[in-house]
């Protein structure tokens, strides 16, 4: 049997929606342009990223990273109406991804995409699981205020997260407990989520927090019990809000019948 391969994202996507896994995991269906919201998001995310870890080593590194990574898309692969909104876009999100960095400060910052991959571990017996790999990128690895090596993984939003964001948010626990594999499960690991909030007047938020071996424990019981629903083909349509911005929402629902 092949191993399982989960990430954060596909774990969290699951949990959302079981048809949306098998739409993007399992059939690897990808939609014909990018939303607009995902794209600028992805820009956002990708320069602030860049910035916060080596933007003081390159000049005008805002400016380059933008560049490169607009220049490796067509404006005909994504939402916007034409060449020129698709302009307007890029130096609009410039313009944001320079504001936060700002907003930010300097970080201790060590790297960022960091790879980490483990097959699964039970943190209290150390039973190793080879049939399920966990992977994924975390955005920075930085000092933080106490002198601790951080996980900061960030978000951009329309609106400020709620408070416990940071104390629910699986995608941490997932990057703490792939450093832990390696470090161990016996210490507290700090986390943050670094919320660049896009409204009218900008904000950056930070939510702190740590994991331990009580959430380690939850986490390996949450992904054997989808693993062994992934393997058992249990994909259903949960439908929700989150089905209006889903970019399978043509192919589950008539556009009018969008939830």
């Amino acid at each position: 049997m092949e191993p399982l391969l989960l990430s954060k994202s596909r774990l969290n996507v699951y949990c959302q929606c079981p048809e949306k896994y098998r739409l993007s995991y399992v059939e690897k269906v990808v939609p014909d342009k990018t939303p607009i919201p995902l794209i600028e998001g992805l820009a956002l995310h990708h320069i602030v990223e860049n910035c916060l870890v080596y933007g003081t080593k390159v000049p005008d590194l805002a400016a380059e990273v933008s560049r490169e990574f607009w220049q490796a898309r067509s404006w005909e692969q994504t939402e916007y109406a034409d060449e020129t909104a698709f302009t307007k876009a890029q130096e609009h999100i410039l313009h944001e991804a320079t504001t936060f960095v700002a907003m930010i400060g300097e970080l201790q910052t060590h790297e960022m995409e960091t790879y980490m991959e483990h097959p699964l571990v039970h943190p209290q017996t150390g039973e190793v699981d080879e049939s399920i790999i966990l992977r994924g990128y975390a955005d920075i690895i930085d000092t933080d205020p106490q002198g601790r090596i951080r996980v900061i993984d960030i978000k951009t939003s329309a609106r400020s997260p709620n408070t416990e964001q940071a104390n629910r948010a699986m995608e941490l626990t997932v990057y703490a407990y792939l450093m832990a594999c390696t470090f161990g499960f016996h210490i507290e690991l700090p986390v943050s989520l670094l919320y660049l909030v896009r409204s009218r007047q900008a904000k950056v938020v930070w939510l702190d927090s740590q994991r331990s071996i009580p959430d380690f424990v939850k986490l390996h019981e949450s992904i054997i019990s989808i693993s062994r629903a992934i393997r058992q083909g249990l994909f259903w349509k949960n439908q929700g809000m989150h089905c209006t911005w889903c970019v399978h929402q043509d192919i589950c629902f008539a556009a009018s019948l969008a939830a």
